[in-house]
């Protein structure tokens, strides 16, 4: 059965940009994006927020169609954040090429200075490898700091609110984040499988606009 959505294909939502393209019939999920909206304003109660992209695909030889290992994985990486002080908050989704699934995660962490990016993600890597159980494979997640193309790009966007690019930056990282929306290879996700994860957002927060 296929899954019912709410897509758009229109360049905002909520006035902010997504990344959609209409000719090319390029579409977003509205759940998703929603989601990826009432998460970022959660975590931006916080002064400073660091905002990073990450993605996670499944060890050689891995055929387990389950999200199982994903979610142990995420679920470490998300302590080994709270334990550090970092307040974080996430939003995920899963994705499947030729029937063989990866993710793409947004997080964002409190700023502080003993914290690199670096570190972040080499504490993603570690927590996932051993979900994985490869540990010897730290490879799993991709820091996102290549484009497609691959030519370099920025990840570990800090948000400050006393920046006077501030609302721009926050427009950036959404439609950045908009990438997890996208509805191309979803569709391969089987019946039953949960496609979206994301941080509880608590009473004050599920309704908030940014």
């Amino acid at each position: 059965m296929t899954k019912k959505r709410v897509t758009t294909d229109e360049p905002e939502f909520n006035n902010h940009p997504i990344q959609t393209d209409k000719n090319r019939g390029l579409r977003c999920d509205k759940k998703i994006l929603k989601t990826i909206e009432d998460t970022a304003a959660q975590a931006m109660t916080n002064d400073r927020v660091v905002f990073i992209r990450y993605d996670v695909r499944m060890p050689e030889g891995n055929t387990d169609p389950s999200n199982e290992a994903f979610r142990n994985g995420q679920s470490n990486f998300i302590k080994n954040l709270k334990r550090s002080g970092l307040d974080p908050n996430y939003v995920a989704v899963r994705e499947a090429k030729e029937q063989r699934q990866h993710y793409h995660g947004c997080l964002w962490v409190k700023y502080k200075q003993d914290k690199s990016f670096d570190e972040i993600i080499e504490k993603a890597n570690e927590s996932f490898a051993s979900a994985f159980n490869a540990p010897e494979n730290k490879g799993l997640v991709d820091d996102c700091t290549k484009d497609k193309y691959g030519n370099p790009q920025q990840n570990g966007i800090v948000l400050r609110k006393d920046d006077p690019d501030y609302e721009n930056k926050v427009a950036k990282t959404l439609e950045w984040a908009s990438y997890l929306a996208k509805v191309n290879q979803k569709s391969n996700t089987p019946p039953g499988s949960r496609e979206l994860f994301s941080s509880r957002l608590t009473k004050n927060n599920d309704k908030k606009s940014i």
